[in-house]
């Protein structure tokens, strides 16, 4: 639903700033996907629910999921970033996607969406995941920046495919740290 609100948004403003945003995060959570099907087929440490319609081994919702935390976790650390540069921005986007996304998969698992197994874990979420949405926050900050400096769709295309690249490159890391 906030999805459809946010276009129906874009749509009446026609703002470049927020179409470029929400570029960056349809690429960006599109580009996800194989970070999904590696973790679900390679891996197999993570495993969806067989209900609703998917995307290659990904729930259909997961492009619009990612792309919601990834502008808001982004847009956060952009906002500290404006008062107290961009190294805080980063470690402030860095430290809040870190907590807030392992407890969405927390909440996630609990609600008999998705689980991961086979790898070490705090609770219910790997410490991979735990790490790795770490990177994946540390770099949102420098590339909503990007976004925002108005650069264009292609541009902001450009960046959305480069975050969800980082975000396979982010787990690929951290599981090899854990």
């Amino acid at each position: 639903m906030t999805s459809v609100l946010y276009l129906a948004h874009v749509t009446w403003r026609g703002r470049d700033i927020l179409k470029n945003l929400l570029v960056f995060g349809l690429f960006a959570g599109l580009t996800e996907l194989a970070a999904d099907w590696w973790l679900v087929s390679v891996t197999k440490t993570l495993h969806y629910e067989p209900w609703g319609p998917f995307i290659i081994d990904s729930p259909a919702y997961m492009p619009m999921s990612w792309a919601g935390i990834l502008l808001s976790m982004g847009f956060f650390g952009w906002v500290v970033s404006k008062k107290y540069g961009l190294a805080k921005g980063m470690l402030f986007s860095t430290v809040v996607t870190g907590i807030y996304v392992p407890i969405y998969e927390g909440l996630a698992h609990y609600a008999g969406w998705w689980t991961y197994t086979g790898v070490p874990m705090l609770g219910v979420v790997p410490w991979y995941i735990i790490i790795g949405e770490a990177l994946v926050g540390a770099v949102m900050t420098p590339l909503v920046m990007f976004v925002l400096d108005e650069r264009g769709l292609v541009a902001a295309a450009f960046a959305g495919v480069a975050a969800g690249l980082w975000i396979w490159a982010a787990y690929f890391i951290a599981m090899v740290l854990t």
